[in-house]
């Protein structure tokens, strides 16, 4: 029932709660894997939440359910369903990827293995052995795959900071190919990948591809324009390449420079500490090419951006693409060193300790 309301793009609440409630009360045991999988693929497409729902299917496949029966598009549901909700689930995550793993991937369709390495992505899961799997099958199918798809791959695989230099050699003829039906988005998607993984692409970043950034540039958003202001300063500065046209440059400096800084308390609590220790700082500076830094010091007569790494910036306790871009960008752009402080790291010092842990990560004299 759940499916079919969903399918049709019609989320009734009411209707949607019940079920969850009766789940609760009965349990998913006379559930097969289908249903399992679809159950949490309406609530995820209605956009209806429900964590005791999520953490129930989850139990359930975990513990109870034999995975060798589960078929291509169960797992691949599952899991997007899962990130979707924002319900991720990593004991889930890393059962399906052990399964899938070992899997024929021969049986998944190209949307199947797409939506797999989106949803651990999204999800914020790490499993370099499925990525690297996947990779490999990805590369011998790379002409079933549609511009969507593709983007999403390249997409998944860079902001997870997987560096799978053959995948991206191989999609880069493809989407050359397919360059008249990318939209916006798989634009800067894919542009932003290549940046982010530094892997060189002159037979798609050429001309035309310049050419269809121009004929769709009403239509990008805030965060296009963002990305494909990191392409640009790629090209430009770090591959010696014709960047963007002055017309769309100027847009994306903009929206890149315009995002307004969200100052955490984590980060409020080490900028304190460093003033604790006789530090001058700047808070939030802006570099010359429009990156933010958290603070800006001078320590041994040398500058040093401090950046406050929370959880959104890693995927684990990996950088995330994201992270690995600007540190790269900065570092090699705008010759500044850089010193991370990772969120566990503090979280786990005492308050006596703090000041010691920032002398030693900046190496004062």
């Amino acid at each position: 029932m759940v499916w079919a309301y969903a399918t049709a793009k019609m989320s009734d609440h009411q209707m949607f709660e019940k079920v969850a409630a009766v789940i609760d009360c009965h349990g998913l045991r006379l559930y097969n894997t289908q249903e399992l999988s679809n159950v949490v693929w309406a609530f995820a497409t209605a956009k209806i939440s429900s964590q005791r729902l999520f953490d129930k299917v989850a139990y359930e496949i975990i513990q109870d359910r034999d995975l060798t029966v589960f078929k291509p598009q169960d797992f691949s549901n599952i899991v997007w369903a899962y990130a979707t909700a924002k319900m991720s689930n990593t004991p889930l995550f890393e059962k399906v990827a052990e399964e899938v793993a070992r899997h024929d991937l021969i049986s998944f369709n190209s949307q199947e293995l797409s939506d797999l390495v989106w949803a651990y992505t999204t999800a914020k899961v790490s499993d370099p052995r499925l990525f690297k799997r996947l990779a490999t099958v990805i590369v011998e199918r790379k002409n079933e795959f549609t511009t969507q798809e593709i983007s999403n791959i390249l997409w998944s695989y860079a902001a997870s900071g997987v560096v799978n230099t053959p995948l991206f050699n191989a999609m880069e003829p493809r989407v050359a190919s397919l360059l008249e039906q990318c939209n916006s988005q798989n634009l800067t998607n894919v542009a932003w990948s290549y940046v982010a993984v530094n892997v060189d692409a002159p037979g798609l970043f050429n001309a035309s591809f310049t050419e269809n950034l121009i004929e769709k540039m009403d239509n990008f958003n805030g965060a296009d324009l963002c990305q494909l202001y990191q392409w640009h300063l790629w090209q430009k500065e770090e591959r010696f390449n014709a960047g963007l046209p002055p017309i769309l440059e100027k847009r994306c400096r903009k929206a890149f420079t315009s995002m307004a800084p969200r100052i955490s308390a984590l980060q409020r609590d080490v900028v304190s500490v460093l003033r604790s220790i006789g530090l001058k700082l700047k808070e939030e500076v802006f570099t010359r090419r429009g990156y933010s830094l958290d603070a800006l010091i001078v320590v041994n007569g040398k500058e040093v951006g401090i950046e406050v790494d929370g959880p959104t910036h890693f995927i684990g306790r990996k950088p995330s693409g994201s992270t690995m871009l600007k540190r790269r960008q900065i570092t090699t752009m705008e010759g500044i060193h850089l010193v991370s402080v990772p969120y566990w790291e503090w979280d786990e010092l005492k308050h006596g300790k703090k000041q010691n842990y920032l002398r030693s990560l900046l190496e004062m004299k």
